[in-house]
């Protein structure tokens, strides 16, 4: 039985052999995940996942329990990519499912069905575009939030964790944000129906 992520960190923290390749193969997809949806490119996106586990082995021995290992592995990677942002150290975007069939990058975002036709592929690839545009547009705070809850998967307990807030202010932030988005794709042209959920399932 493998480990669970505290487990697993209490045996980064005493160089226990092997724990941090694991913490690597467990956590590596879900951060470049998030990553992606900060950076917005394939490339930037596995260099900032890089760079975050890099940072999370020097700084292990500063890690403590009282958050969870991905909450904290997530706080690190997300400051480092508002960091090049901030510096303007990235590449061009390119779309999030462009990038997600690069052979050399981690497992795609979503399976592709081997019955997708070439005009059901781009019509996927431009709603994957609106959607990214409309996330763009949100507030600061309300951004990363959905951003941590759809594209780094954490729990709303973890969110809220990890930026020192009420569970009912991720709530209602999750709620604004997604209700911004449709709105956002309701506008297009064609108007878009999307199938972004509330979120709000812990």
């Amino acid at each position: 039985m493998e480990p669970d992520d505290f487990a697993l960190m209490d045996g980064i923290r005493n160089d226990r052999e092997g724990a941090f390749e694991t913490l690597v193969r467990r956590y590596q997809r879900r951060l470049y995940r998030l990553a992606c949806g900060y950076l917005r490119n394939h490339e930037d996106a596995l260099d900032a996942v890089q760079e975050t586990l890099v940072r999370i082995y020097v700084a292990r021995g500063s890690y403590r329990p009282d958050a969870h290992p991905f909450t904290w592995a997530a706080r690190i990677l997300g400051n480092h990519c508002i960091d090049l942002i901030r510096h303007r150290r990235i590449r061009p975007v390119v779309p999030l499912e462009a990038a997600s069939d690069r052979p050399d990058g981690p497992a795609p975002l979503r399976l592709l069905s081997p019955e997708e036709s070439p005009l059901e592929r781009q019509e996927r690839r431009e709603l994957g575009q609106k959607i990214e545009e409309a996330i763009s547009t949100l507030p600061a705070t309300q951004r990363e939030i959905f951003m941590l809850r759809h594209f780094g998967e954490m729990r709303l307990e973890e969110i809220a964790a990890s930026r020192g807030c009420a569970l009912g202010t991720v709530k209602s932030s999750l709620h604004r944000a997604t209700r911004a988005i449709r709105d956002y794709l309701s506008r297009c042209d064609p108007p878009v129906t999307s199938g972004t959920g509330e979120g709000e399932r812990t």
